[in-house]
């Protein structure tokens, strides 16, 4: 009877013991899933924040190129209404060109019949 009464309780402690060992090993295993948990989340912070700083960079880059095409714009302009300026003094320059051109012609024209005019006289005489 000693020996069963023995025999009952190794088991009782065999089986505590195999439940100790079980929540041991539970008590183990969550520390080893919250870390993992942790290192994936810092994996995906430090993804995220590359992401963020090429995302900044590209920002930034994209911004410059604006403000470049912006002068660039500008400068187009201001060439542009200096062209167009100059197109108005070289259309008002050919316009008074023309007018002294028609003048020209027109005084060549009287020089021209006041010379034959003259011949006229000097033939009859």
């Amino acid at each position: 009877m000693k020996t069963i009464f023995v025999l009952k309780t190794f088991n009782s402690i065999k089986y505590l013991t195999g439940i100790h060992f079980v929540v041991f090993l539970s008590t183990l295993y969550l520390p080893l899933a919250s870390a993992e948990n942790i290192q994936n989340l810092q994996q995906n912070a430090s993804t995220t924040y590359e992401q963020m700083i090429q995302a900044k960079q590209l920002a930034e880059n994209l911004a410059k190129d604006a403000t470049f095409a912006e002068k660039k714009l500008a400068s187009v302009k201001q060439k542009l209404a200096t062209a167009e300026q100059e197109s108005e003094v070289a259309k008002k320059k050919a316009e008074q060109a023309k007018i002294s051109m028609e003048q020209a012609i027109q005084r060549w024209k009287q020089a021209t019949d006041t010379l034959a005019n003259e011949w006229e006289k000097t033939e009859r005489k």
